[in-house]
């Protein structure tokens, strides 16, 4: 932590990701849960001090933001910080992007979400004839989450996450406890019928994961006084109905790639989420990520907002 008479004007943790240094056979150590005034001699303190304590574990590179890591949110906002907030991916001021290329980071990586406004959606009559054959000749069919055997469910989802994203940069295996550890939050906000797995024959063969936009509910109780938010909160969840929704994951195991499954799951997700929200925000989704991108293009998706990630070696902190 900083601080100037006695108040907090930044934070920043220093950290070691032990599963991805010895999944990529990596020295990088990461930052994170960074939050800091307009003032590049403060952003300079703390992330020298983050580097000092990196470089005393024998780290090489400092990398950034993870919250604490890939799987969870990450990355600075580049742009759109005017538009309401999103679940799961992170806001911060105009100025963090320069504070840190002030300090010699260099940005690694864009991520990107689309935006998509699903109560217009109509997909093309051959794009939907193309899905069709599909399902007929593989025996797709989709189900929803049984929540009541969320253990079960989850980690399906964990084998296919693992096995979808594993060419993904940086990528890093999730655990079963990590899922499980979210399980509480899943019970309280998702919408079983928007969180899908599709099977080939009885056989998992991708996921499918949106979320309803809960921050539309805490922006509505923002300015609600202190001792009433929570109350205040949980009586918008009973009334008011989100309009918005994110899609957090989308995959297909190695053995269904380059069938079209891609496209199926596209259209599944997006057919459900018509029945119950306005607008999907789709991502994040990799620069490198070309088919996704199209996919999402095809049915209409408009690229929306840029996050970065920022790297840097730890001996550039000694000159």
């Amino acid at each position: 932590m900083a601080e100037r008479g006695g108040r907090p004007i930044g934070r920043i943790a220093a950290i070691i990701n032990r599963s991805h240094n010895n999944y990529h056979n990596d020295r990088a150590g990461f930052f994170g849960f960074f939050e800091c005034v307009n003032e590049p001699e403060v952003a300079r303190a703390l992330f020298e001090r983050a580097s000092f304590i990196l470089r005393e574990a024998g780290m090489e590179t400092l990398r950034g933001p993870y919250n604490p890591s890939i799987n969870d949110d990450c990355g600075v906002l580049m742009n759109s910080f005017d538009k309401p907030t999103v679940i799961g991916l992170p806001w911060n001021p105009s100025y963090y992007a320069g504070l840190l290329e002030g300090l010699g980071f260099a940005k690694a990586r864009s991520l990107y979400v689309m935006s998509l406004a699903i109560h217009r959606l109509q997909p093309p009559e051959r794009f939907v004839r193309i899905i069709e054959r599909l399902k007929k000749r593989a025996n797709l069919t989709m189900r929803p989450f049984e929540l009541s055997k969320l253990d079960r469910e989850l980690d399906i989802v964990r084998r296919v996450y693992n096995a979808t994203l594993e060419r993904n940069w940086g990528f890093v295996p999730i655990g079963i406890e990590d899922l499980m550890d979210s399980a509480g939050d899943l019970r309280a906000i998702a919408d079983p019928r928007l969180l899908l797995i599709g099977e080939s024959n009885g056989q998992s063969a991708g996921v499918a994961l949106t979320l309803p936009n809960f921050n539309e509910i805490l922006h509505a109780a923002r300015k609600t006084p202190h001792w009433l938010r929570l109350a205040h909160i949980f009586f918008l969840m009973k009334t008011r109905k989100i309009q918005t929704c994110r899609q957090t994951v989308l995959g297909v195991v190695p053995e269904f790639r380059d069938r079209g499954f891609h496209t199926w799951l596209v259209h599944e997700q997006f057919r459900e989420a018509k029945e119950h929200h306005t607008h999907v925000t789709l991502g994040w989704l990799e620069d490198t990520n070309a088919e996704i991108i199209e996919i999402c293009r095809i049915v209409g998706g408009e690229t929306d907002r840029e996050w970065g990630i920022f790297e840097k070696t730890l001996e550039q902190f000694d000159s």
